[in-house]
């Protein structure tokens, strides 16, 4: 039985979704309402994160930028406004009785001297946890932006139930790099499917490539890189900015910490260096031998992309194991790959300004 390197990791495909209903002028003129719309040097940015604290969870605005908190008690609040790429906005908001409330927020974009940030080589981590915003403040801003695009993944997962399916293909390849095996299927996933980071614990039993209970390394999902767990038992070094394909990418590496005995997570996450959006993810399994007697190394590559204008989401993963040499076997493998695509996607709820998807 061989093992399954991707274990469940979420992934969409864009649907076609129609734009929805407008409120009526009545509902718009509530009394109750604070609303406003997000814009950045004038144009208007869809699917920021907005918060009304203390009463209101997140929301996010709609495909127009726009957004409206209903039920709102007169009182003091403070809205906060979070978008990848620019600096975060807070404001006091009074809100009167009988009168709604309009506030018109305008971000600005994030600039940072990328020159000015050392870059690290990471050996080990024997101080684990983000950067220091007192020590390293021009680290801890970038930082803050990974930090974000995991939020906003967990935040749509959360908020925005769906189910998916995924296709993937297992090969096994001999040392002439021939393929020898090959197999197919497609599984399907839950967005609340996700299981909370534990360090040293990433090994689990999932399905395997004939549909049987195989042992699966858990990979991280985006979420995990806002997880307090996650970030506490992990070093994160800037490692510069990479050019990869077409763009320009500023890298991270991240290593488990050393107090850590079992197998854990070790990689890279690559930013992109304008809208610091993620775009790429290498994970490695540390302590291969330990994890999974026969096996050398073990890499994921994830790539992400955007399911709609500032959700970005991963959409397309591979694996590669690398077993121990062996002599005794007549077709010595020297890899086995997983390869995992979207097929599909069905949200429970919509995302704001869209209708639901039909049946």
């Amino acid at each position: 039985m061989r093992p399954s390197l991707l274990s469940a990791f979420p992934a969409f495909l864009a649907l076609a979704l129609v734009a929805g209903a407008v409120p009526s002028a009545r509902a718009q003129q509530r009394p109750d309402v604070i609303r406003g719309v997000v814009r950045a040097s004038g144009v208007r940015i869809p699917y920021a994160v907005v918060e009304l604290s203390p009463r209101n969870g997140k929301q996010f605005t709609d495909d127009s930028g726009a957004f409206r908190i209903g039920g709102v008690p007169p009182g003091v609040y403070r809205l906060y406004v979070r978008q990848v790429g620019f600096r975060p906005f807070d404001t006091t908001v009074v809100k009167v009785p009988g009168a709604p409330v309009t506030v018109d927020v305008d971000l600005e974009q994030l600039v940072v001297e990328l020159a000015a940030i050392t870059v690290s080589v990471p050996r080990s981590c024997a101080t684990p946890g983000p950067p220091d915003s007192a020590i390293a403040p021009l680290l801890a801003a970038v930082f803050d932006q990974l930090r974000q695009n995991a939020e906003r993944y967990a935040f749509l997962a959360d908020s925005y139930p769906f189910h998916y399916r995924m296709s993937r293909v297992f090969a096994d390849y001999d040392e002439r790099g021939r393929v020898v095996y090959t197999s197919a299927d497609t599984v399907r996933y839950l967005s609340s499917g996700r299981m909370a980071y534990r360090p040293g614990q990433v090994l689990a039993f999932g399905v395997g490539p004939e549909h049987e209970t195989a042992k699966v390394i858990r990979l991280p999902t985006l979420a995990d890189f806002a997880d307090s767990t996650f970030q506490a038992s992990h070093c994160f070094y800037y490692a510069g900015v990479v050019q990869k394909d077409t763009g320009r990418y500023i890298r991270f590496d991240y290593l488990p910490s050393d107090s850590i005995r079992y197998p854990d997570i070790a990689g890279e996450v690559d930013l992109d260096a304008h809208t610091y959006q993620i775009r790429y993810a290498v994970i490695r399994l540390t302590r291969v031998a330990r994890a999974m007697p026969g096996l050398q190394a073990t890499t994921s590559t994830i790539t992400f992309g955007e399911l709609y204008p500032n959700i970005v989401v991963p959409v397309h993963m591979e694996g590669v194991l690398v077993p121990e040499p062996r002599f005794d076997v007549r077709t010595p493998i020297s890899k086995n790959t997983e390869v995992q695509q979207l097929v599909d996607v069905h949200f429970e709820r919509p995302l704001p300004g869209m209708a639901p998807a039909g049946p």
